[in-house]
């Protein structure tokens, strides 16, 4: 297939964390499956569980998927938060953040998003459709965060993933590097609206293609329902 061809295939939906409408209901339990599926042999590799809770999936604010017909072949978990509240700083999210990386992500504004949990399933890595699927799933998550108009995006990037590398491609700052967790090498990053960039044309032409058919079909879901309810 060619790049287009692929596209045209995507479908990119956003979900609750938790009580998906019943349209919803059916994208919601592949995500949460292939969810689950990835970080339950990532945990075991890394911290040796064998046990995996749904809270970090359940306690999201939303959920950003891109499907391809009924399976979910990336998602990116994320959640809006005042950063100048202590119950947020406090949040064991940050508890391996050093002080001065918070006050760098905060200095643009106290309105920030969390993203976690960049996922990809085994069928999307490595370039298996024609795309870096890594790559435009962070670009798509950029392009959420633009849209809700907050002041910044932070993640923790896994660096024996390449995942710090996927960030500063589009842009990223570097907030603190060579940090551990989960037993793995980490770099802190915030998205700043100002220093994004689109990265490969690939990348950001697939992201502008998706974000743009989002759209598209948010729209016409609008129209049905006003119709409906008219």
């Amino acid at each position: 297939m060619m790049p287009n061809e692929i596209l045209r295939t995507f479908r990119v939906v956003s979900l609750p964390g938790s009580n998906p409408s019943p349209a919803q209901l059916s994208d919601y339990k592949s995500a949460y499956a292939m969810w689950k599926m990835v970080w339950s042999e990532t945990f075991r590799e890394l911290d040796g569980l064998e046990s995996m809770f749904s809270d970090d999936f359940a306690r999201q604010d939303e959920i950003l998927c891109v499907f391809r017909g009924p399976v979910c072949l990336a998602l990116g978990l994320m959640r809006w938060r005042d950063i100048e509240l202590s119950s947020v700083r406090e949040d064991s999210y940050f508890q391996i953040w050093p002080a001065e990386a918070i006050d760098k992500l905060r200095s643009n504004g106290k309105d920030i998003v969390i993203f976690c949990n960049l996922t990809v399933h085994p069928m999307a890595r490595s370039n298996a459709l024609g795309l870096p699927m890594k790559d435009v799933m962070v670009g798509l998550l950029i392009q959420r965060f633009l849209e809700s108009g907050s002041d910044a995006m932070t993640g923790v990037m896994r660096a024996n993933r390449g995942m710090h590398k996927v960030a500063y491609r589009l842009g990223a700052t570097a907030l603190a590097t060579g940090l551990v967790h989960h037993n793995s090498p980490v770099d802190l990053v915030a998205f700043f609206p100002e220093s994004l960039i689109g990265g490969e044309p690939e990348v950001a032409y697939a992201v502008r293609y998706l974000w743009d058919v989002k759209r598209q079909n948010s729209a016409h879901a609008d129209q049905q329902k006003e119709a409906k309810n008219a």
